[in-house]
């Protein structure tokens, strides 16, 4: 008989059509989600379990020995999946933790702007009319222009940091343009997707989840998951990772003819997988190059009660969006300290590539408003010395000049 390798299984997931959980009764999977569909998922390891409460016998009987151990209420727990990050490979986990519906692409013709100029040396587009941030755009947003008469500037995904001038008519971007006169041929877009936890009309989804061992034909499908967290990783050297983290209701298994569950799932996503070397980052607008590690953590702590009757949890709660993080940063000047210091609120952009062409596959992720909690230089050994920097992100309290009243925005330029 074989044994089951870890190369052999694979992950897949599907959304179910409504993110409702009935309280006293399960759907039939072969109905809702169905067969049919979902989307095979790039991973390094899936720790999803089904697990039980447990309750052994307290009875003292003449033979001295216990008689009966029982199974309770049922929940599934555990990481849906880990994996490296890799431009929209993930999309619909993200959305599903900001609790969010995702963004329609922006687009801008001469129509909107009537012409648009750039210049290498402030690194800004600016527009001789109209309103980019009233059109859609947005801190954060990762742009391309066509038909510009430098083509350098064509094709070519240009991070927005900030807005000024006349109606938001000044655009800073990364990387710089080229200079460029006066352009009245053109189009400008969004590229991808994006998503924000917004300030109310949250939606809540669920979702299915497939192991298939294919080697022994055995699946297991754990069933009206939630996701409630990511923990993405940005190292100095090395290539960025992402965690999510879930809870759901059961766990049903299918061998043999009946394995796998999903029938026809979506092949794997294909695109590079993004280094953090790769890319940039951003404190308060201004481009950070001694940053030498980065994690951003999202959490919307899950919760499950058991109830008399029934052996599986009513519902998945999911509480408060909580954003924390950390950045370690060689000490450079007292920047850093002054932000801990007087409690100041800066805002965090970072821009992650999968390759150093200009236009590869990229996301964006904005917290418009963090604090420091901590920036510790503690002196030891012969090395630079690194500042630890912890903090907490906080709702943004603007919708003005490419803002948004959120916590996080994240921007996918392959996200559909």
């Amino acid at each position: 008989m074989s044994l089951a390798e870890g190369v052999s299984a694979r992950v897949t997931l599907k959304e179910y059509a409504t993110g409702v959980i009935s309280s006293n009764s399960q759907p039939v999977s072969s109905v809702d989600p169905a067969a049919s569909g979902g989307q095979i998922l790039r991973r390094v390891s899936s720790t999803l379990k089904l697990g039980k409460d447990t309750y052994t016998s307290n009875e003292v009987a003449s033979h001295r020995q216990i008689t009966d151990f029982r199974h309770g209420v049922k929940r599934v727990t555990g990481g849906p999946v880990a994996g490296e990050f890799s431009p929209g490979t993930y999309w619909k986990p993200f959305g599903a933790v900001l609790r969010a519906t995702a963004a329609v692409a922006v687009a801008g013709t001469p129509t909107d702007f009537t012409s648009v100029s750039a210049d290498n040396t402030t690194s800004k587009f600016t527009f001789a009319a109209g309103d980019p941030v009233a059109k859609g755009f947005r801190i954060g947003s990762i742009m391309r222009f066509t038909g510009m008469s430098d083509t350098d500037n064509n094709a070519k995904n240009f991070l927005i940091l900030a807005f000024g001038g006349t109606s938001n008519r000044q655009v800073t971007v990364f990387p710089a343009p080229d200079t460029m006169t006066a352009d009245t041929s053109f189009t400008v877009g969004e590229v991808g997707q994006s998503v924000y936890m917004p300030s109310s009309n949250h939606v809540s989804r669920k979702f299915a989840i497939e192991h298939y061992f294919a080697d022994i034909d055995i699946s297991r499908l754990f069933t009206e998951v939630r996701f409630d967290g990511f923990n993405l990783q940005l190292p100095a050297t090395g290539i960025s990772t992402i965690d999510f983290t879930g809870m759901g209701r059961d766990m049903e298994t299918y061998t043999a003819g009946a394995a796998p569950f999903f029938t026809s799932p979506t092949a794997e996503t294909t695109t590079g997988l993004a280094a953090a070397v790769n890319g940039a980052l951003f404190f308060q607008g201004t481009r950070v190059g001694v940053c030498t590690g980065l994690n951003i953590k999202a959490a919307l702590n899950a919760s499950s009660e058991g109830v008399v009757g029934q052996n599986y949890v009513p519902e998945v709660f999911l509480g408060r969006l909580n954003v924390t993080g950390q950045a370690t940063i060689m000490l450079e000047d007292a920047t850093f300290i002054n932000y801990f210091k007087d409690e100041t609120e800066v805002s965090l952009l970072s821009f992650l590539t999968s390759n150093n062409n200009p236009n590869s596959p990229a996301a964006s992720f904005y917290l418009p408003r963090i604090k420091l909690g901590d920036a510790d230089s503690p002196l030891q050994g012969e090395a630079g010395i690194i500042q630890t920097c912890p903090f907490q992100a906080l709702m943004g309290t603007s919708s003005s000049n490419g803002n948004i009243a959120t916590t996080i925005r994240i921007h996918d330029t392959e996200a559909t």
